[in-house]
Formats: C-alpha cells, sequence, structure tokens
C-alpha cells in the first residue's frame, strides 16, 4: 500500500494530468494526499474536484511554508508505510508505483528507491532522458564509501515511511535560503539506515521550465549539495560534522583560484541546464551557444551528460518508446 504525497502551490496549468497520472496507475491500493500551500490562483479549486469524484484523494490546505512543510504535513496524514513522492507539474507513468513498490518488496533493506525520468516541455513533448542514483546496492555502498552523496529523480522517490519519520522528514528549516535541496538533504540522512536505489526504466516525465525551483536557485542548491558531501565526508572520517556557518567560513577562506575554478566549473553546470530549456522549447541556436559555453568550462560534465541524455541508442530507445 502506498500514501502518494503531493505538494501544490500555483500549479493550476499542470496539475490536473498529474493527479490523472496517479488515479491512473496499474497499482490501485494507494491513497493520494495533496497538500496545497497556500495557493493564489485557481489550484485548490481543481484538486478539490478531483476529490470530489475519487474517495482516494485527501486534500489538506495549509499557510504558503514551502514544498517540503506540505510534504511533511502530508507524510503526517499517511496511513500507508511507503511514501511516493509526486510533483504537481509531473506526469508519472502508468506503471511507476507498480514497478517501484515490487521492487521495494524485492529488497526489504531498501528505504529509498527512485528510478529514470524523461524530460519534457511545458506542451508535453518529451526531449532526452536522465538517470540519478546508484542501480544496485553494491554500488550505493560503494558512492557511499567514497564520501558521494547518493541522490535521486526527486519526483520518482519511493521512501519507507518508518525510515522517513525516524530521520524526522524533511527539514525545511536546516537553513531557508536552501529551499528546494531538502530531498538531498533527507536522502542522506536516510541512507544512514539503508540502501537508496535507482531504477533504470523511466517511470515519470519531469516537466523542465524556467520558473522551476531547480533553475530559480541552482546556485543555492549547488552550494548546498557541496554542504550535504562535506557534512558526509566529516562523518566517514570520523570527524565532528561541521555547521552550515563553519562551512560558509571554510568556503570564504579558500584561495580565490580556487574559488573562481569551483564557479567557473559550477557555471559549467548551470549553462548546461539552460541549454536543455532552450532544447525543451526548440530554440536551438541558444541551445548550441549555451552547450557551448557549458563545454568550454566543464567539459567532464556536460559531454557525457548529452550523450547519455540524448544521443546515445540506449537514450533514443527509451525516448521513442514512451513517445509511442
Amino acid at each position: 500500500m502506498i500514501s502518494v504525497i503531493m505538494a501544490t502551490y500555483n500549479t493550476s496549468m499542470f496539475v490536473a494530468p498529474a493527479i490523472e497520472s496517479i488515479l491512473n496507475q496499474s497499482f490501485e491500493k494507494f491513497e493520494l494526499i495533496i497538500v496545497d500551500d497556500g495557493s493564489t490562483d485557481n489550484t485548490l479549486e481543481i484538486v478539490r474536484r478531483y476529490a470530489e469524484r475519487d474517495t482516494r484523494i485527501q486534500v489538506i490546505q495549509t499557510e504558503h511554508g514551502g514544498a517540503s512543510n506540505a510534504r511533511n504535513v502530508g507524510i503526517q496524514a499517511s496511513k500507508y508505510p511507503w511514501i511516493a513522492i509526486m510533483d504537481a507539474d509531473d506526469i508519472s507513468l502508468p506503471n511507476r508505483l507498480e514497478k517501484q513498490i515490487t521492487a521495494a518488496k524485492a529488497n526489504s533493506k531498501i528505504v529509498a528507491l527512485g528510478a529514470a525520468v524523461h524530460h519534457m516541455n511545458s506542451k508535453g513533448e518529451i526531449f532526452s532522458v536522465s538517470r540519478l542514483g546508484p542501480e544496485t546496492e553494491e554500488a550505493f555502498y560503494r558512492q557511499r564509501q567514497e564520501g558521494h552523496v547518493v541522490n535521486l529523480n526527486h519526483p520518482t522517490a519511493l521512501l519507507n515511511k518508518g525510515v522517513v519519520l525516524k530521520v524526522g522528514g524533511y527539514n525545511p528549516q536546516y537553513n531557508p535560503q536552501f529551499e528546494g535541496t531538502e530531498d538531498l538533504e533527507l536522502l542522506d540522512r536516510m541512507a544512514e539506515y539503508g540502501p537508496v536505489i535507482a531504477l533504470r526504466e523511466p517511470l515519470a516525465l519531469y516537466r523542465v521550465h524556467s520558473q522551476s525551483m531547480s533553475m530559480q536557485r541552482f546556485f543555492l542548491q549547488r552550494h548546498s549539495m557541496r554542504y550535504v558531501r562535506t557534512r558526509h565526508l566529516a562523518k566517514l572520517a570520523g570527524k565532528r560534522e561541521p555547521s552550515l556557518e563553519d562551512y560558509f567560513e571554510e568556503c570564504r577562506q579558500r584561495p580565490l583560484f580556487s574559488r573562481l575554478s569551483k564557479h567557473l566549473k559550477t557555471l559549467g553546470i548551470f549553462y548546461y541546464r539552460k541549454a536543455g530549456l532552450f532544447v525543451c522549447e526548440k530554440q536551438y541556436l541558444q541551445a548550441c551557444f549555451y552547450i557551448g559555453m557549458s563545454a568550454a568550462l566543464n567539459p567532464k560534465y556536460s559531454i557525457p551528460r548529452v550523450w547519455k541524455q540524448v544521443l546515445s541508442p540506449e537514450a533514443r530507445q527509451a525516448i521513442d518508446k514512451v513517445k509511442q
């Protein structure tokens, strides 16, 4: 049994197909808890109409406090042992829940399970495939031991509710300016209790647009990711885990050249994301400019990803399959 948690905030343009993608799942033993985070458009009206038609839907209204706070509210209201995260502007493919719960039940040690996603634009057109997270238990432990922070495509996350509650849920207050990366920080804490693994098969359509949190707060999010990794490395070494203040101070003390080099590499990642936005909107001239800038600043990041996400035979086959 699965509790699907969807946080909504001014998503009236996309929330209906997101809800329908859950209602049309091949796995039917679920509840859908929609927590409206103080929307000011007609999002709440839309989700309430769906709740009137399907008893599996529960709607909770809260004051605006951020997506992570809304998800915590939904988790507290849930009644099933597995929590499926669903974003209000994405689409879950029909077999998402069935594939994930089957994999989770096959390995009782798993605490979180993700999947690959397809990137799509605002019109629902599909352009690429993105895989994130270790695909085996062995890869998970190896990455953790090497100091990597294990992450998943968050809109595909299936979380063990008991472990989520044990670690305290999402922590949106660990630094307000890092809003949007609490999912990574939560998974890092959950990883202390068991494997965090991703299925290789794409099970969701991830909507790429300029208003997404990952674009608006990109540089703060990258800074947050580096802090979580620094914290994990300290734990591996048996050292005191640094506070955010300690981490900021250490960053300020680094040599200028080191800080500049890190910024340029991060800028290369940002330009790669920008290129993806323009590809999705079929603005190919701008996309070529930004992919060129990305390759110049951070070739080790951008060039392999162009192959894996768009050009490889496996990527093309996955994209063609979901388009059929």
